[in-house]
């Protein structure tokens, strides 16, 4: 599809229209809505807006009414409603209709296939994306939603609030999140799926890490506070972000935070030293061992290793090693990583034969990669790019999708070459 195809077919569905749309700018801030958190029986409906005070929510599967539900906006511009009693792998469509006159959708979502079912399944799953520059531009949302993937993981970097005008505060972090939720192609994609995503840095500051969150509290509180406005979760405990969840008999997705609980990257590289936390780090390794999906996908928003600078993984080596070296005792089978941060695609492989896929950016500059390749690093490409996952009962797939729509990569493995040796 050329851009100017994809730009009519968004502009014929509403989403350019002029006044009473699902566009509908207004000082401050915009009007729009996202699908968050799909699972086997609900999914959470998100809805912000700087004029309205109540929603509606309409819910309808083949063209059959399931849910009306009202919804109050708060005085932060948002209303959320946990559409539960859902039925496990059904297509739903969500319409919101607000008392400004704006009707957002329909917004179409799957819930995630029944724990054992084994269907054949399509993820997708990006990083870096800043619409606010004409050189990032690009059709590749549009070849990602042509995909038709079911889920949609973004791993942070959604948005950049941390470039003119740097955001500090409630209010500016507001409205840099509303202004891309207001993008066409943002809209596009929120309108074809349901989301799950976890910050990385610049939705705070570049490479924050612990050090930075406590000598700028006012700033972090007010970068997070709206991030949670913006990507409500079911059922958190206050600043836990990290999640787990199933998407039929073969895939569990392990979403890490990857920020809030990690020491400054500069500290020595020993036992103390944490990208996790004790917390998380055991909550991971706990579930990776009790995992019965065929294939467990582990998103972290830095690289496990072959990145630039010591914004990643391999700053944090002590604790990556015991990951790697329980994956091994457990023979856990089945483990991907998936990474983005630095801006160029590629295929790698670690210790004990463990293997990684790292994607982006969708709309960012590009990253310089090391050189020369180190070992590693099977494959690279520097260009805009989505990462599809397609599971087939023993079989995943695992596709970089380019800005022109070509599949420029495309690997298949077993959960049995992706266990540690």
């Amino acid at each position: 599809m050329l851009r100017r195809e994809f730009l009519q077919l968004i502009g014929a569905s509403g989403v350019l229209a002029a006044c009473g749309d699902n566009l509908a700018l207004v000082p401050g801030g915009s009007e729009g809505a996202a699908v968050f958190e799909p699972d086997s029986n609900a999914f959470l409906v998100s809805v912000w807006s700087a004029r309205g005070s109540r929603a509606t929510v309409e819910v309808t599967a083949g063209g059959d009414e399931v849910a009306v539900i009202d919804v109050a906006i708060d005085a932060a511009g948002q209303g959320v409603v946990d559409v539960t009693g859902l039925v496990a792998d059904v297509a739903y469509d969500v319409t919101i209709a607000l008392d400004t006159g704006a009707r957002l959708g329909p917004h179409r979502v799957r819930t995630a296939p029944a724990d054992d079912a084994t269907r054949p399944v399509r993820l997708a799953v990006s990083a870096d994306w800043d619409p606010s520059n004409p050189e990032f531009d690009s059709d590749l949302v549009a070849h990602v939603v042509a995909a038709e993937p079911e889920l949609y993981v973004s791993i942070g970097d959604f948005p950049y609030t941390d470039n003119g005008p740097i955001a500090q505060t409630v209010a500016l972090y507001r409205e840099r999140h509303a202004a891309l939720r207001a993008d066409p192609r943002a809209r596009a994609l929120h309108e074809a799926m349901g989301v799950r995503a976890i910050y990385d840095d610049h939705e705070f500051r570049n490479n924050w890490d612990a050090h930075f969150a406590a000598i700028e509290p006012a700033r972090y509180a007010s970068a997070m506070q709206v991030w949670d406005e913006f990507f409500p979760l079911r059922d958190a405990a206050p600043g836990v972000r990290y999640r787990k969840w199933r998407w039929g008999a073969n895939v569990e997705c392990f979403l890490l935070d990857c920020r809030r609980f990690r020491s400054a990257d500069a500290a020595v590289d020993d036992a103390g030293k944490t990208m996790l936390g004790k917390p998380q780090l055991a909550w991971l390794l706990d579930g990776l061992a009790r995992s019965t999906a065929t294939f467990k996908l582990v998103f972290t928003s830095i690289p496990l290793d072959y990145g630039v600078g010591d914004d990643h993984w391999a700053a944090f080596t002590t604790e990556r090693q015991v990951i790697f070296d329980a994956l091994l005792a457990n023979q856990t089978p089945g483990v991907l990583f998936v990474s983005g941060d630095q801006h160029w695609f590629a295929a790698q492989q670690h210790a004990y034969g463990l293997r990684e896929f790292q994607i982006g950016p969708v709309a960012r500059g590009f990253g310089v990669p090391p050189d020369p390749q180190p070992a590693g690093v099977l494959f690279r490409a520097v260009r805009f790019n989505v990462g599809l996952v397609d599971v087939d009962g023993d079989s995943l797939t695992f596709t970089g999708l380019g800005d022109d729509g070509t599949r420029f990569y495309s690997e298949t493995v077993t959960a049995q070459q992706l266990t540690a040796k």
